[in-house]
């Protein structure tokens, strides 16, 4: 008998024919003719190889099939052992649902299941409750409750007590009855894409790895510039498996192997140009495509949409954070929704120490929640929609402040928390933040808080919110920031984290918005509130873009934050043109202006660029005007208010070209790298209401949000902000 892969010729013997499809066709699920070289090849212009396949047509094993009756008495003897009795008309009800139903063949559990639940008090008289049919009956039985069951590394979490949670692992749930088969469809391609072939994956991981070189330089890229503000994997026990994979090539499991990928995908996105063509001798655009095509084939490969696996949705944290900037908010929020979904269908919105798992499991699954959260508010905030109320209705705990060598998997005892700044800090001010903001907001237990929530939807008076604000930037004191090492860029970054958010938390807290609420009537205090939170803001900003120590970190720093705050400040220096702070403020909007120049200036942000510039402008005329009539010297005018008086003359004639059909025009933005060329609406500068009536008319404030909304959605990715 000839070997499978060798192929058979025909009856006439004009052509040889394989018994299995060549590999390409077998990687693109198309149909293969198994002629040397098939057609699809011959088109494509790609090797054509016939590799037999490794594994054969895989057979399931029928467990011994169990009749109705006898799984019947076994449910009654079930329930006698909980003290219920079960009737006639339950008897039958369980009869047809049995019949029913399609798993209606017994289970021989082959793997450790490990149940734990937490057991919720019953009455005397819901015990002795008459059963209502097989379901209803065990919801009030003693031990029903939340649950969460855990097999070899998968987590499945159970909010309401079922058949399936209270018979102790005897049977599993029914979703996991699905047969799986690798011909299936599978969705996850809908919301990630399908990976192209031209991007040199050849659909095998194993030989998709970096050199060692590049992998141990990916890591030490990782640690310094990604893990300490996305912590979420602990790195020791990781980095195990990432040995096991790459170095000693052995096989790992299918999440494991797509956090790994993931981890390739999101350390390259962070890499710039030239350490990429060091490491890789090939550019980041041709590594990054490569990466995320194979880091979405192994999420496939993990069938992240139906995981219960924490590492799987690891991996797709990582795989989401790799795209940052390369698909719009809208489909970043989408992302999100189904990682928050993941995340309860896991359970890690509970804590691990009331569903008995281990202290190491218990903090790793806060962490990973706890970042999705913040996800969820971020890119909910940034498309002016409510975070969801899931991220506030759980009770995983606070992380604590170690870093990973304080953890091991077989840990028995609380580590003490470090009076530092560590990797995980920034973590834990985000849920500071958060239960703040829910607190200011006045919405806990109802719905989740927004930024803008604080100021306009809030009962709390001025004072109240004051004082909670001075209580949280007091616990950021004392345990934070007392331990600041300036010699260290993490601690550098921290610090100016923390104090920029509660200047925000300031600045939202009297947002110049409820002027036009009030009609203007606000008092002089609460205006210089707003007016020094702002300017605070932009000072932090200067700080953070001027330390170059910091920018391996500007991947996480999105500026278009800074847009509101600029209005703020150029609203509140209208009033005060006779203000000595004025001087400072003007040079520290010059600055801001020239360290962030993608988000003033560039074309995906013209539209927030005009109107700022026209703003920029009248406050500056009504600046010097203020100082002539004093009959105090003209200010000397700073090169970016001649930079922007310049746009708007070539803007003039452009619009009266436009009217006698010449056509649109553009100007020339010149930076001291390139020359790039930039479209130029010529009716923007006069299409922008004036400063003054922000204050009275609240639409304003509405076209303004909607302008930056369409503007930071179309080229911006902002995870982080302030």
């Amino acid at each position: 008998m000839a070997p499978e892969n060798t192929p058979r010729t025909s009856a006439d013997g004009s052509a040889k024919t394989f018994l299995f499809s060549c590999l390409v066709c077998r990687q693109r699920k198309v149909r293969c003719d198994r002629v040397q070289p098939c057609g699809n090849c011959a088109r494509a212009n790609v090797e054509c190889e016939y590799v037999m396949p490794v594994r054969g047509r895989r057979t399931r094993s029928k467990p011994v099939r169990e009749t109705m009756h006898a799984k019947l008495r076994r449910y009654e003897d079930m329930l006698k052992t909980r003290g219920l009795e079960v009737g006639v008309e339950e008897r039958r009800s369980m009869a047809r649902a049995i019949s029913e139903d399609g798993a209606s063949e017994s289970y021989t559990a082959t793997e450790s299941i490990t149940s734990l639940s937490v057991p919720t008090p019953t009455t005397r008289a819901e015990a002795a409750s008459p059963p209502m049919g097989l379901r209803s009956a065990l919801v009030g039985t003693p031990g029903s409750g939340p649950n969460v069951v855990n097999v070899e590394g998968n987590s499945r979490y159970y909010d309401n007590s079922t058949l399936w949670t209270d018979t102790n692992g005897e049977f599993r749930h029914p979703d996991e009855f699905t047969p799986l088969s690798d011909d299936d469809e599978d969705e996850t391609d809908l919301f990630l894409g399908s990976s192209s072939l031209n991007c040199g994956f050849n659909g095998s991981l194993r030989d998709c790895h970096p050199t060692l070189h590049c992998l141990y330089a990916l890591k030490d890229v990782y640690m310094d510039r990604v893990d300490p503000l996305m912590k979420i994997i602990h790195l020791p026990t990781f980095w195990e498996s990432v040995r096991d994979a790459a170095e000693r090539k052995e096989q790992v499991s299918k999440p494991i192997e797509a956090v790994i990928f993931c981890f390739y995908f999101a350390t390259i996105s962070v890499v710039d140009e030239k350490q990429c063509e060091a490491l890789f001798k090939e550019s980041k655009r041709t590594m990054f495509s490569r990466y995320r095509a194979i880091a979405r084939h192994a999420l496939r490969q993990a069938r992240l949409l139906s995981t219960s696996s924490p590492m799987t949705l690891r991996a797709f944290c990582l795989f989401m954070m790799g795209m940052r900037g390369t698909m719009p908010y809208e489909s970043q929020h989408i992302l999100c929704g189904i990682a928050l979904r993941l995340a309860q269908k896991m359970g890690l919105h509970r804590d691990g120490t009331l569903l008995g798992l281990s202290l190491f499991e218990t903090e790793m699954r806060r962490r990973l929640w706890w970042y999705i959260a913040h996800l969820d508010f971020r890119t909910s905030d940034l498309l002016g929609a409510k975070p969801s109320l899931d991220i506030h209705t759980g009770d995983a705990g606070v992380p604590w402040n170690v870093e990973d060598e304080d953890l091991q998997p077989s840990m028995t005892e609380v580590p003490k928390d470090r009076k530092a700044i560590t990797s995980i800090t920034m973590c834990l001010v985000r849920c500071d933040l958060s239960k703040s903001l829910q607190r200011l907001s006045g919405m806990a237990g109802t719905s989740a808080a927004s930024w803008g929530d604080i100021g306009t939807a809030s009962n709390m008076s001025a004072a109240e919110k004051d004082a909670l604000i001075d209580g949280l930037e007091d616990k950021f004191e004392t345990k934070y920031l007392r331990y600041c090492d300036p010699s260290r860029p993490l601690d550098v970054l921290v610090t100016c984290m923390m104090r920029a958010a509660i200047c925000n938390t300031r600045l939202f807290a009297h947002n110049p918005r409820r002027f036009a609420d009030s009609g203007g009537q606000v008092t002089e205090a609460e205006r210089g509130v707003a007016f020094s939170s702002a300017a605070k803001l932009l000072e932090y900003a200067s700080m953070v873009g001027e330390n170059r120590s910091l920018r391996k970190f500007a991947w996480r720093l999105n500026p278009t934050y800074l847009w509101d705050k600029m209005l703020f400040v150029l609203i509140e220096a209208r009033r005060r043109t006779r203000s000595p702070d004025l001087d400072r403020v003007w040079a520290l909007i010059g600055r801001v202006f020239s360290q962030y120049p993608d988000a003033f200036g560039q074309a995906s942000a013209q539209a927030v660029y005009q109107a700022l510039s026209k703003w920029t402008l009248e406050v500056w005329d009504g600046y010097v005007a203020a100082k002539k009539a004093e009959g105090m010297p003209e200010p000397e005018e700073p090169a970016y208010i001649g930079a922007m008086r310049e746009k708007l003359e070539m803007a003039t004639p452009a619009k009266a070209r436009k009217e006698q059909g010449v056509g649109n025009t553009s100007i020339m933005n010149t930076g001291p790298e390139k020359t790039q060329e930039v479209p130029l609406n010529a009716e923007c500068f006069g299409e922008f209401p004036d400063l003054g009536s922000f204050e009275m008319d609240l639409d304003q404030w509405v076209n303004w949000e909607q302008l930056v909304s369409e503007q930071s959605g179309s080229g911006f990715y902002h995870v982080e902000g302030y």
